[in-house]
């Protein structure tokens, strides 16, 4: 039945992005969100009955509903008190752009629901890991978070707002989570006691505590997002399973909160300039007057719609990029392997075929305008690449949701992580935490090997 239901959204979403109109119309908008509202309550039903309330659509969906559908449906063109739309947005584009995006998410759902596994009893993959190389990872993330903080708070290195070494903080969050998960294969879930989970992760949770703080202190929300989900996925299969309805108020919680980081994190009220109190009225002054109080609040997930349109304009006087924006993903698992086969191969660093960058620079903005999943398939791809990889997608995340191996979930860890973040990055932004994760189970294998290699020798 729900085949069928989704087969029926990619053939009325093919349909609306041949019918789109080529001036903005709002009621055209209106009837897309409509569909997709419809198709992703049955699809969230369905993945929820068989995976539970804590599964990646859960966070996937809404996030694209937000990112795709709001600013066209609910805040166009009253927009110009959003960063991202201070300077002039082609409408006519929009209808186009929406319907790209819906097609995109609808064959996304085709292939998740196609390829999904039989829905037997979810069973908590464990592996066998050495309890030497458990307390080994835990102390290795814990010096890692030590020295961060020395470096963030100590020396006081960071004087403003900064995405501080991204892919560093994406390995030490890594370290982090596979040393969650390496403790949870030593716990029983019927056996939980929120004692024994805290006592036995004791050193995991300083660990985390220090990097939440540290990072939020410099007004860097994301690597917090990602590690707090690894850490939510692991909770849940291991120790105890999460419901959605006690969710969902700590989700809203956290939106407003970060909401109001996003405000004060570039101004002179940032945490590192003034205290918690006076950094949260100021925002909340700012938000208060803002004219739409709600989608100041949700800036982050709205105004990634500019760099959907964007897309549509640059495509029309430029050619495909037929794919060298992704070449640096191939080489995830090699250190520097992305910005040296970049270049090898295409002759471009890895800044100049990033669609955020070209895009920023097509507008002549004074500021990054962002990623858009679709947006970035459609500038790499056309229309066919945005249907036929979001399609293959699906199948991934239907492939590795009841995962059989631990890379599989590795590979399940990573998503889940960007489950919220893919909307507005590339389609293959997670394969660098999937990279970590191996490497680093790879690195402490390798040192247990060698270790009973000798002791048997002896």
């Amino acid at each position: 039945m729900i085949g069928y239901v989704m087969l029926a959204f990619v053939l009325l979403s093919f349909s609306f992005s041949f019918l789109a109109p080529s001036t903005f119309s709002r009621s055209f908008c209106a009837w897309e969100a409509f569909f997709y509202v419809v198709a992703s309550s049955f699809f969230l039903r369905h993945k929820c009955r068989h995976y539970g309330g804590l599964c990646f659509d859960v966070f996937f969906i809404p996030t694209f509903f937000l990112i795709n559908y709001a600013h066209a449906v609910f805040i166009y063109p009253d927009d110009k008190y959003l960063p991202a739309f201070q300077f002039a947005t082609h409408s006519e584009v929009i209808p186009y752009a929406l319907s790209l995006a819906q097609s995109g998410v609808a064959c996304y759902m085709l292939g998740s629901v196609l390829f999904e596994k039989d829905f037997p009893e979810m069973k908590k993959l464990r592996i066998a890991i050495p309890e030497m190389a458990i307390n080994r990872i835990a102390y290795i993330s814990l010096l890692s978070v030590i020295g961060l903080s020395l470096y963030i708070f100590v020396f006081s290195r960071i004087t403003g707002f900064t995405h501080l070494y991204p892919r560093l903080m994406v390995l030490i969050l890594c370290l982090i989570a596979l040393s969650w998960y390496y403790q949870a294969q030593l716990s029983s879930a019927s056996e939980y006691k929120f004692s024994h989970f805290a006592l036995s992760n004791k050193i995991n949770i300083v660990s985390t505590l220090l990097f939440v703080v540290g990072q939020l202190y410099i007004g860097s929300r994301g690597e917090v997002i990602f590690l707090t989900f690894m850490i939510l996925l692991v909770f849940d299969n291991y120790y105890h399973r999460i419901r959605l309805k006690r969710l969902i108020p700590v989700m809203l919680t956290g939106i407003i909160l970060m909401g109001f980081l996003s405000v004060s994190r570039v101004s002179k009220f940032s945490l590192q300039q003034v205290g918690l109190m006076e950094s949260l009225k100021y925002s909340t002054e700012i938000i208060w007057n803002s004219p739409n109080i709600l989608w100041m609040l949700l800036t982050d997930f709205v105004v990634n719609a500019k760099t959907l349109y964007e897309s549509i304009d640059y495509i029309k006087v430029n050619s495909y990029l037929m794919g060298v924006s992704y070449v640096q993903y191939l080489f995830a698992l090699l250190p520097f392997g992305g910005s040296f086969f970049t270049k090898l191969l295409t002759g471009y660093d890895i800044d100049d075929v990033a669609t955020g960058n070209i895009l920023t620079r097509f507008v002549d903005a004074s500021y990054g305008i962002g990623t858009n999943m679709i947006a970035d398939l459609y500038m790499n791809f056309s229309f066919i690449g945005v249907v036929v990889m979001m399609f293959l997608f699906g199948v991934l995340v239907a492939m590795v949701e009841s995962p059989t191996s631990k890379y599989l979930y590795f590979i399940y860890m990573s998503l889940f992580a960007n489950s919220i973040y893919l909307v507005r990055a590339s389609i293959f932004g997670w394969l660098t935490f999937f990279a970590f994760l191996v490497i680093f189970d790879w690195l402490i294998r390798i040192q247990f090997i060698n270790t009973h290699a000798d002791t048997s020798a002896d």
